[in-house]
């Protein structure tokens, strides 16, 4: 914006016909949409609070309940599947891991929930760890017997050469009870 306070720039002039303007207190109201008008008016005041916009429209409603429902199955079906990385076998629970580092594939089977087993001098398992490759069939293995004391818990480990392996499925067998897990080798 320029100010100019030399009085010899001649003025500029505006014929009064040529301005029109017209103010009637609310007039341009009646030619908008009734949504605009009652918004403006506040006869139709947007809600405040999130449970009141959540409830507000029918789409909104849709959307949250559609939205519960996801989560709820999400944990229900995280219950009930538990895993496969995960089982449980004499009244513990089993869970497996595995890692790729160094060409070489290293798994561990750890086991929690053991308050009901602290009386219990060993549990005798017999433990059988199998690597598949992309295709499914077992490219390596690893048997062996594990006296397990739950009063000092100790992971039981594997160590597998790494032929492009991508999990490593392991069976827990305890007297006529045995346990399945299974995980995918993650990369490091």
């Amino acid at each position: 914006m320029e100010i100019f306070d030399d009085e010899n720039q001649p003025e500029i002039r505006y014929d009064e016909n040529d301005l029109v303007f017209h103010y009637k207190r609310g007039s341009f109201r009646r030619h908008e949409q009734a949504i605009y008008r009652d918004l403006a008016t506040g006869k139709n005041a947007p809600k405040k609070g999130l449970i009141k916009v959540l409830f507000s429209t029918k789409g909104n409603k849709i959307a949250f309940f559609t939205m519960v429902m996801c989560i709820v199955l999400f944990f229900v079906l995280g219950i009930v599947n538990g895993g496969a990385d995960k089982n449980s076998i004499a009244g513990m629970t089993a869970k497996i891991s595995a890692f790729s580092f160094d060409e070489k594939i290293y798994a561990s089977v750890e086991f929690y929930n053991l308050k009901k087993m602290e009386n219990i001098d060993s549990v005798p398992l017999k433990v059988t760890f199998e690597c598949l490759n992309a295709e499914g069939s077992v490219a390596d293995k690893f048997e062996t017997d594990f006296n397990f004391a739950p009063r000092f818990p100790k992971p039981i480990y594997a160590v597998f050469n790494d032929y492009d392996l991508v999990s490593v499925k392991c069976r827990l067998i305890y007297e006529s009870e045995s346990a399945v897990l299974e995980c995918k080798i993650s990369n490091r």
